[in-house]
C-alpha cells in the first residue's frame, strides 16, 4: 500500500480556464521544452489526446503525462531496463493536479543526486499511463542540441546557491 504522503495531490476545481491561467499553462510548457525535456505528442501531432515530457538522468527519469490542464501527472521514475514512460509502474515522486502545479512541481524537482531528492520506489499512479489507443500515432520532439544538460546545469546551480 502506497503511504498517502508519498503521492502529491491537489485538486482544482474542473470549471474552464481563464485566458490569464492558459498564458501561465503555456509559459510554463515552455520552459519545460527549454529545460531540455524530450515531448511526444499521443494520439496524433494536431490535436494530441495526451502529451507526455521526458526528462533523463544518469539512473531516473523525469516526466510530466498531461491529458488536460486538469488533469496533470508529473513524476520522477527509476530508470531501470526495459523502463517505458508510457507504462511507468513504479515512481520515487509524483504530483497530480491542474497544470499550473504539476508543471512547476517538475521544473523545480530536486537533482536525483541531491540529499534531499525523494529516493523510494512505490506504485505509480494511474494518471502516468497512456490509453494505448493513443500510442498508434506518437510524435516525438527532441530538444534542441545543448538544452539537454540545461536542467541539470540549472537545478545544481539553485541547490548549491
Amino acid at each position: 500500500m502506497t503511504p498517502a504522503n508519498r503521492v502529491i495531490t491537489m485538486s482544482q476545481p474542473c470549471e474552464q480556464s481563464q485566458p490569464t491561467e492558459l498564458s501561465e499553462i503555456d509559459d510554463l510548457l515552455r520552459a519545460v521544452v527549454a529545460d531540455g525535456f524530450t515531448v511526444y505528442l499521443c494520439g496524433g501531432h494536431d490535436r494530441p489526446e495526451a502529451i507526455v515530457a521526458t526528462y533523463a538522468w544518469e539512473h531516473h527519469v523525469d516526466f510530466v503525462v498531461i491529458k488536460d490542464a486538469h488533469e496533470v501527472t508529473a513524476a520522477r521514475s527509476r530508470q531501470v531496463r526495459d523502463w517505458d514512460v508510457f507504462t511507468a509502474d513504479t515512481v520515487v515522486w509524483s504530483y497530480q493536479g491542474h497544470a499550473r502545479w504539476a508543471l512547476r512541481a517538475i521544473l523545480d524537482l530536486l537533482p536525483p543526486e541531491h540529499p534531499d531528492a525523494p529516493k523510494d520506489d512505490y506504485p505509480a499512479p494511474p494518471g502516468v499511463r497512456i490509453d494505448p489507443s493513443f500510442l498508434g500515432s506518437v510524435s516525438v520532439r527532441t530538444p534542441r542540441p545543448g538544452l539537454v544538460a540545461r536542467r541539470a546545469m540549472r537545478l545544481r546551480a539553485v541547490v548549491e546557491d
